[in-house]
């Protein structure tokens, strides 16, 4: 006798428990004579499931002629996944000449009865029931969520579950400043692998660690290192600016198990469901350097410059490498390059990376100070903005001409179609010409999805929605930036988008706020620099 019992069924449910099933197949096994060869049991199991312990056991049973009957109190106990039933009734059952009998449903595949007829309608109600109740639990699951209930198993690293109400953390002190230190190192250009470093040589045991045992630090530790990975995953969880963020992963569906990523704009994000460790400014820089210089633990170096430099030709990243010098007692240098740039068909560059930052620093130093000289920079913007408005007129003008040349286009395929059902013109002229005539309209039509990017570009340079938001906070980084005596990562990823080179390396520069742009543009005409530099935007 097979017994399955499972949570969604409610082990407080006294006709699904253990103990009622087992006496229902009893009886059925004394009134009809039969022998009993053993139990299988499957405790809090789901039936959507057939890779269970007790089940896989009677399986191998069966494969070892051990018993010749099955029984269940219902069909339900066998599983709910109504493709699999199917098959072990309809086909393994009777390939391995076993009995099946659902004692409550009248089943008995021995016997040719009606109710053996409907067994897979009985199969996919349960399926159903099933898919009901997993649609229940992920509809609670989701508005406690929704609620700002903590609800993993396991708590991040620097919090607790708090002793008295459910489903909230609180901090846990024993390791909050282990944490702020993480943040602070990385903050102060100390990259993920040298943090590593410093947690393991002061025999700080790793989240996994110190969750079995307990314990901060421990001298004598043989495990429990920490690694790259864990680094990282930490200087990304909102959890420690007090957010709470669910729903990252789901299962495919109640029948497979297997788990996939949730895409960002469908997890569930509430703000302020508990204390930070870590405050917002401080978070929000850690966000910075990660997105733009990345999570590489590889590199000994850390560069100023890393993660904003482009290849103006293929749009990919630049790498920095160390190249050793074949001259003897040369000196060798980190250069730029356009790693396999023979396979992508671009070009190598190999930029000395040294005189190319204090390049870029000397320029940006300028294009600050003429930002703070309230006098020219206005002058410059002034000018700006008019350029760009006769550029964004331009761009609509050409774009009404090619859409009048698109209606003439249309208008002749018309009238030749018509040409062509009055006979007056022949059938392979008319494809030729027309053939002609859509190559044209196919043109146009590109240089018009052209056109209209390049004025959509134009006009976000004029959108209001958070011009006062940004112009306060251009004016607090560039003020900032000036009384620096080392220049801060922090602020060069905050200004500047991205640096792109091109083959001749000529250098274009696009900022994060288009005032900045604007001098970008025009500082040709007001500081002197080499020319191996020029800009655009």
């Amino acid at each position: 006798m097979y017994i399955r019992l499972s949570r969604e069924d409610g082990d407080k449910q006294e006709s699904e428990s253990i103990s009622n099933q087992r006496k229902i197949l009893q009886r059925y096994i004394k009134e009809e004579k039969l022998t009993l060869v053993c139990e299988y049991v499957d405790d809090g199991v789901s039936g959507t499931t057939f890779d269970r312990p007790g089940f896989n056991k009677m399986l191998q049973d069966i494969e070892m002629g051990t018993i010749d009957m099955v029984i269940t109190k219902d069909l339900s106990r066998l599983g709910r996944d109504y493709i699999k039933t199917g098959f072990y009734i309809e086909e393994y059952f009777p390939k391995n000449n076993i009995r099946y009998v659902s004692v409550i449903d009248g089943i008995d595949t021995y016997a040719d009865t009606i109710n053996n007829d409907i067994t897979p309608f009985k199969a996919i109600m349960n399926d159903m029931y099933a898919k009901d109740i997993s649609k229940k639990i992920r509809s609670v699951y989701k508005e406690k969520q929704r609620q700002g209930e903590y609800l993993c198993s396991t708590t991040a690293y620097g919090y607790k579950k708090h002793p008295t109400i459910k489903n909230k953390l609180v901090i846990d002190q024993n390791v909050a400043n282990v944490v702020k230190k993480i943040f602070d190192m990385y903050v102060n250009e100390h990259g993920s692998s040298e943090i590593v470093q410093f947690l393991n040589n002061n025999s700080y045991l790793s989240p996994t660690g110190y969750r079995k045992t307990g314990i901060v630090q421990d001298k004598n530790k043989t495990g429990y290192n920490w690694n790259e990975v864990t680094v990282c995953n930490m200087l990304k969880n909102e959890v420690y600016i007090g957010n709470t963020v669910q729903n990252k992963k789901t299962v495919i569906s109640y029948k497979v198990k297997k788990i996939r990523s949730v895409e960002k704009q469908n997890q569930i994000r509430v703000n302020n469901t508990h204390e930070s460790i870590i405050d917002k400014d401080t978070f929000d820089k850690v966000q910075c350097i990660l997105e733009k210089r990345g999570t590489n633990t590889q590199l000994k170096y850390d560069y100023l410059l890393r993660g904003l430099l482009y290849c103006y030709h293929c749009k990919r990243k630049l790498q920095i490498v160390f190249k050793k010098n074949s001259k003897k007692n040369a000196k060798s240098y980190p250069y730029i390059t356009c790693s396999n740039y023979k396979q992508k068909g671009c070009y190598p560059l190999n930029i000395n990376y040294y005189k190319f930052e204090k390049h870029i620093i000397y320029v940006v130093k300028n294009i600050f100070q003429i930002y703070a000289n309230k006098e020219i920079f206005y002058d410059i913007y002034e000018k700006y903005q008019n350029k760009t408005l006769d550029i964004k007129e331009s761009f609509k003008k050409k774009i009404e001409q090619i859409n009048e040349a698109i209606l003439d286009i249309n208008d002749n395929l018309d009238k030749m179609y018509m040409d062509k059902l009055r006979g007056i013109l022949q059938e392979e002229d008319y494809i030729r010409m027309s053939q002609k005539l859509n190559f044209e309209k196919t043109k146009l039509s590109d240089q018009k999805e052209e056109l209209e990017q390049k004025l959509k570009l134009s006009e976000q340079i004029f959108d209001t929605k958070n011009k006062i938001k940004n112009q306060k906070e251009l004016n607090e980084l560039i003020e900032n930036f000036l009384k620096l005596e080392k220049i801060d990562k922090i602020y060069l990823y905050r200004s500047i988008n991205k640096i792109e080179i091109d083959k001749n390396k000529n250098v274009y520069i696009y900022f994060n706020f288009s005032k900045l742009n604007s001098i970008n543009e025009n500082i040709g005409k007001f500081i002197e620099i080499e020319k191996v530099i020029s800009f655009a935007i």
